[in-house]
């Protein structure tokens, strides 16, 4: 065997007998390593997940889709339908909302408002993403809904819009109910689209603390003091959901997700969460083509008073993809020719493919950026005989 490793590496002949003999010993090590480095970490909670924010791609999932409680992570949809009111100006972040006896005895972790208080939007919002208040996200949900009962039905409505299958809601806030579920799969889906819709907000849960009511409360997620790439987003712990992460980061303007469900610890929710994003930024890229809306391609437009039209894509489009395979990536656009007028602005015209080794990753829709109208009689004419005779 190690003559065979000697040969392979083509040492001279003139190399030490001992140096010979440490090879041998460790090139099997070293072969091991480079193997389990291109591997995962193993989630140790009950399920887990890491993915790319930007492009959407799952990288790693273990018992994904598997329906679970989310303790205080259900808070993201909470927060998602606050940042929606505040964004439709339905909700201003000065107002002041009254507390409710109601909302004042809500149990679990606390920002400590008092009845019949009238406390800020925004002390709320922070409430929520630094200390994880059940009593604030009830004030929210009874002035956005009327009561959180109704609150929650519109958070399984937007769970519903949003492709969240594995999902059901009961309350704002994340206390126990056996009808309260969701997925990792779901987090992360509704991280990705809370952070796209709503990155005006994402500050909020990346602030170490917050100080209401002469009570200071430090921020529950531990990774913001570990790494600086880290940029959010939720914790959760119940006795039935364990601990629970809902980790984001950014580095370098690429952006992950890590989900960790059912921990028995808070450390190993933290680590594990941290060693998924750690191995996203390691083993894959996240390359981003063309910007939402931004041309792509100009096409050939028959018949129209126009000749050209711009190919545009409507939200942008970011590839993630592993360093090994970036060499091979290939980007093209499929489309039916001849391309005649009339056209629509945002019809469908292409179809924009992404390609690694000759391998189809995903297509996206290509649409017309500008209408094109039909032109007059004699372009029409003149295109209709170019059209028969190939010109």
């Amino acid at each position: 065997m190690l003559l065979k490793i000697v040969d392979a590496m083509r040492i001279p002949s003139r190399v030490p007998v001992w140096l010979l003999i440490l090879i041998g010993v460790l090139w099997p090590w070293g072969l091991l390593a480079a193997s389990l480095e291109e591997s995962p970490p193993k989630v140790r909670g009950t399920a887990g997940l890491l993915g790319d924010l930007d492009s959407g791609r799952v990288l790693y999932a273990q018992d994904a889709d598997v329906r679970l409680a989310p303790a205080s992570l259900t808070k993201v949809m909470t927060l998602y339908l606050v940042y929606e009111a505040l964004a439709a100006k339905t909700l201003q972040l000065d107002a002041e909302l009254l507390v409710s006896e109601n909302a004042w005895r809500t149990g679990g972790s606390k920002t400590f408002v008092k009845v019949g208080d009238r406390v800020r939007v925004e002390d709320l919002v922070r409430g929520i993403a630094i200390q994880s208040g059940n009593d604030a996200c009830v004030v929210l949900a009874e002035h956005i809904s009327g009561s959180e009962s109704a609150f929650v039905a519109l958070m399984n409505a937007k769970a519903a819009e949003l492709g969240l299958t594995n999902t059901h809601f009961t309350n704002a806030t994340g206390l126990p109910d056996p009808e309260h579920y969701t997925s990792a799969r779901d987090l992360f889906l509704l991280a990705s689209a809370l952070l796209r819709k709503f990155p005006q907000y994402s500050h909020y849960s990346q602030e170490k603390q917050f100080t209401y009511n002469n009570i200071r409360q430090h921020n529950r997620n531990n990774l913001l003091w570990r790494d600086p790439i880290i940029t959010g987003l939720k914790t959760g712990h119940t006795r039935e959901a364990g601990y629970c992460l809902l980790a984001t980061s950014d580095k370098e303007g690429q952006r992950m997700a890590a989900v960790v469900l059912g921990a028995a610890t808070r450390k190993i929710r933290e680590d594990d969460a941290l060693r998924l994003i750690h191995y996203g930024n390691k083993m894959y890229e996240t390359v981003k083509y063309f910007e939402a809306r931004a041309p792509v391609r100009k096409l050939r437009v028959w018949k129209g008073d126009q000749r050209e039209v711009d190919g545009v894509v409507n939200e942008p489009l970011v590839v993630t993809i592993s360093r090994k395979e970036r060499a091979g990536l290939e980007v093209g656009v499929a489309y039916d020719e001849p391309l005649v007028a009339p056209i629509a602005a945002g019809q469908k015209i292409g179809s924009v493919v992404v390609k690694s080794g000759g391998k189809e990753l995903f297509v996206r829709d290509l649409v017309a950026g500008a209408p094109v109208e039909r032109g007059n009689i004699f372009r029409v004419m003149v295109d209709a005989v170019r059209m028969t005779v190939g010109w």
